[in-house]
Formats: C-alpha cells, structure tokens, sequence
C-alpha cells in the first residue's frame, strides 16, 4: 500500500534545495527562517543585517514570498517590467522571466539626534535624475552583496502624485543595527515608524499623501 502523506509540491522542493545551498554558504539559520516570513532570499537577509550593524535602519518592501528561491536565478523585476508578478513571484515580460523585486522603502542613520533621513532618490523627489554622492555609494555598496540587486531609490522619498503608495496586501522587513523584523503588513509597519518617531506618508487606504523630500 503507497505511502500517504509523501506528496511534495515543486515550490516546497526548490525552497528545500534552495536552503540547502544556503546552509552550505554559511547563512545563519535565523536568517533562513526570516526568508520564509520576507520570501527575500536567506543570502540577502544576511546581508542587510549586517549592512545594518553601524546603526543605519533600512526598510524594505518584501516579495512576494513564492519568490524565495528563485532569487539569483531571475533577474528582479524592473519598472519597466510590463507584467505584474503573479503567485509565483514570476513574471514573464517578451519571453523574459523575473523575479519579484525588493523596494526599498526608507533608509536612516541612528545617531544622538535620533534617526537621521539619507534620502535614495532623484533631486527633490523627481522620478529621474541624479542621486546623492551619499545614495549613489550606499546602493552600489548594497548591491555588491545582495543577490537580488535593487532597482531603484526609496519610495517614501519619491514625492509625486505617481507614486505607487501602499496596500493592505504589502508586508515589509526593517533591518537595524544588525536585526530583523517582519511587518505583516502597511498597518504593522506604520506603526513600526510611529514606534520610531518616523513620519508614515500614507494615508489609511494606503494613498501617498507627500513630504517625502522634506
């Protein structure tokens, strides 16, 4: 009589062999847990806590958590990609496959006056443009050590009526100084900012509401 019970889905197969490989790069298991909560992948959590150790706060936009393990094997998704990604944390754009992206939401320096903005966007919040010299080195240093590089600059500092805003749907991962916090969704990380004294720059439907480059 067959086994019952044994049945193995692909997803649960390439997250296994992906945490696998992870434990052999010397990920620590914490960060492999917090993979499963964030569906960043477990190399990349590693990387933004310990990015994170000299007192800087970074809060990301998670993937979808489907995406786990297909990060590093897809490129990330850009804005010029055409197709949202679906429950698989995929999107086909003409015959290219990416992957669900990593949105940098905020990034603070923790210092004696508190939290400090380093603003990762366009002068004065314009969706193109020049960087900071200040930005320009903190994503390129970002993205020497993350698998699933970053594609663009914060959105809480992209202040126009295009911005895309927030949505009951979204869950977020803050890192500071060296730790890492799953926010389940825009309520829990809105309260996140409040907890920190951060100004939260969107309103209860999740609509941006400005002063991201003030």
């Amino acid at each position: 009589m067959a086994e019952q019970g044994l049945t193995i889905t692909i997803q649960e197969l390439l997250e296994y062999k992906r945490e696998e490989e992870w434990r052999r790069e010397g990920v620590p298991e914490r960060d492999i847990e917090f993979s499963r909560l964030s569906g960043m992948d477990g190399r990349d959590v590693r990387a933004f806590r310990q990015f994170t150790t000299g007192g800087l706060l970074i809060v990301v936009r998670c993937p979808k958590v489907t995406a786990r393990p297909h990060h590093g094997v897809f490129r990330p998704k850009t804005k010029a990609t055409e197709q949202k990604t679906g429950s698989s944390g995929l999107a086909v754009t003409k015959g290219r496959i990416f992957v669900s992206d990593y949105d940098l939401m905020s990034v603070w320096q923790n210092s004696s006056r508190g939290f400090v903005k380093i603003f990762i966007s366009a002068g004065g919040g314009a969706s193109r443009g020049r960087y900071t010299q200040q930005a320009r080195e903190l994503i390129a240093e970002m993205n020497k050590h993350l698998v699933s590089r970053l594609q663009h600059g914060c959105q809480d500092d992209y202040d126009s009526p295009k911005n895309p805003g927030v949505k009951a749907g979204d869950h977020f991962a803050a890192y500071l100084a060296g730790a890492a916090e799953h926010l389940v969704d825009m309520y829990e990380c809105e309260r996140y900012y409040r907890k920190l004294g951060l100004p939260w720059l969107y309103d209860n439907a999740g609509k941006y509401v400005g002063g991201g480059n003030k």
